[in-house]
């Protein structure tokens, strides 16, 4: 498979997309995919860093000037793209154009990209698959990750994307390296007293929070607490933090790491930004104290705080040393922080990536194993049952409330003689649908669903055969059948394709099949 990834860093934009982009990449790369990525070397970029990794880069040259926005057509991070969007897409489409063959996956991961941009790019790729934070402009895509926690998250790329775009929406999806999913069970969760605290304020931190945040932990005179500051060598303010530090051998600086896991699983509290950060620290139960330094980061932070996941402490231009102390110590007096730290290590497990490269990867052929749904399954098939195109396929098409759908479920789960709901997974334990048999006087009824992300990559057949053969086994001989109504043209020929003898049924298409 091939794969190009189209990303950038500068001071403007951070480092975060390149970040998740790499993360992204290297379990790709481990699963036998070329990768390639095409960045523009503005200030601040990370072409380097990303060939350090193994990755070939196809630079793009630094805009020449300043481009403005038209505020009835373009994003509003339009300006970190440094030439127009036009540019930029012949620019992309003639390295594409160089490569050996059509990738079969190109990788969008920029604020300043939307549907115009994509829709040029169409034509020289099999697939679009668009990473974004936002919500804030229309995309022409197959398939959507937004890592994120914010109100609304089911809902609000609905009139952003095709209806046919498969999408992957929250945390479970975040893109983390493999060290997170692996520490994610060893890390016991924090009980206090706080001994240890990590500063970090990402990749680019040009309000210097990184100082004003040491001040404050400073300011405490708790030098029983050690401190893990991580800066960059190149930030303009390195110096005057090294300065700081100097003669307090609690106070520890760090930078140029190839992962943060180590830190994060040592400390007991954080101080940082609330941008990618914020699902490593979440991974690996560390409570924190959160600064946004974007307009974009708010809804994210407003999120996390609503669950009590982090405390926000408002905006960097609102920010004193002061109001850290305060917050800090008023923290360090509580001396059970467990509640907390749990809670953060139960929303995100670290296997995001894992799920985001099965979506990228599935084929036909992939194989998958069908297990008896449990009750941990329940808020994964109430989004199933409640995903537009599966409302619009039913033939009830209200949408599911949560308090129907638990009733619904747990009868289910009780009627172990004459239901056997199916959860149907990859090899890596990615749910990738259901399959369900309700047995009605002699005939089983069969029904299936598949995940949004799975969807126009001929996996459908699969996923009904892995529920069959599974169901085959303490029902041989039984009598199988199947509604599907005339409209939905892809369920009738995964039926089809599985030999199931089809009639006519009033609006309908009836599937029988003996097992």
């Amino acid at each position: 498979m091939l794969i190009t990834i189209r990303t950038d860093a500068s001071a403007a934009i951070g480092t975060g997309h390149v970040m998740r982009c790499l993360t992204l990449a290297g379990v790709l790369r481990d699963r036998g995919a070329s990768i390639s990525f095409i960045c523009r070397e503005h200030e601040g970029h990370l072409c380097n860093h990303i060939e350090s990794q193994g990755f070939i880069v196809h630079r793009l040259r630094k805009g020449a000037d300043p481009v403005s926005p038209s505020p009835a057509f373009d994003p509003y991070h339009t300006p970190w793209l440094g030439v127009s969007w036009e540019e930029d897409a012949e620019e992309t489409n003639r390295i594409i154009s160089m490569l050996d063959k059509k990738p079969d996956w190109l990788i969008v991961d920029h604020y300043a990209l939307d549907e115009r941009w994509e829709k040029h790019l169409r034509p020289n790729v099999s697939r679009i698959f668009v990473i974004d934070d936002l919500a804030d402009r229309v995309h022409d895509c197959d398939l959507l990750l937004d890592q994120n926690l914010v109100e609304g998250m089911e809902t609000r790329y609905n009139d952003k994307v095709p209806s046919s775009c498969g999408k992957m929406l929250g945390p479970k999806y975040t893109l983390l390296q493999p060290i997170y999913a692996e520490l994610h069970d060893r890390i016991p969760p924090r009980e206090g007293p706080i001994r240890r605290i990590l500063i970090f304020f990402g990749g680019v931190d040009k309000n210097n929070l990184t100082g004003i945040a040491l001040s404050a932990v400073m300011e405490l005179n708790h030098p029983d607490i050690k401190v893990d500051v991580i800066i960059s060598e190149k930030s303009p303010f390195y110096n005057a933090i090294r300065d700081q530090a100097t003669g307090r051998p609690g106070i520890i600086l760090h930078s140029n790491l190839p992962s943060l896991a180590p830190l994060i699983a040592k400390a007991d509290l954080a101080i940082g930004a609330s941008g990618t950060t914020s699902w490593e620290r979440l991974c690996l139960g560390l409570p924190a104290m959160v600064v946004t330094t974007a307009e974009n980061q708010k809804a994210i932070a407003h999120g996390l705080e609503q669950q009590n996941l982090i405390t926000w402490l408002g905006h960097a231009d609102t920010i004193t040393a002061k109001m850290i102390c305060e917050s800090v110590f008023e923290l360090l007096t509580k001396e059970e922080i467990r509640d907390w730290s749990l809670r953060c290590s139960q929303m995100v497990d670290g296997l995001g990536a894992v799920r985001v490269c099965t979506a990228l990867m599935i084929s036909p052929d992939t194989v998958l194993h069908a297990r008896r749904a449990t009750l941990s399954d329940e808020k994964i098939l109430l989004l199933w049952a409640n995903d537009l195109l599966n409302r619009k396929n039913s033939f009830t098409l209200d949408e599911i409330s949560p308090d129907r759908h638990h009733q619904w479920f747990y009868d289910k789960l009780r009627d172990v003689e004459n239901v056997f709901l199916y959860i149907v997974e990859s090899e890596d334990k990615v749910p990738i649908g259901q399959v369900r048999f309700e047995r009605k006087c002699e005939i089983w009824e069969i029904h299936y669903s598949l995940a949004t992300e799975f969807r126009n990559r001929g996996v459908g057949r699969s996923l009904l055969k892995a529920g069959l053969c599974t169901f085959r086994k303490e029902h041989e001989g039984v009598i199988i059948l199947g509604r599907v109504k005339e409209e939905n043209t892809p369920s009738c020929k995964v039926f089809e394709s599985l030999n199931f003898s089809a009639k006519s049924d009033g609006g309908g298409v009836e599937y029988q099949h003996l097992l």
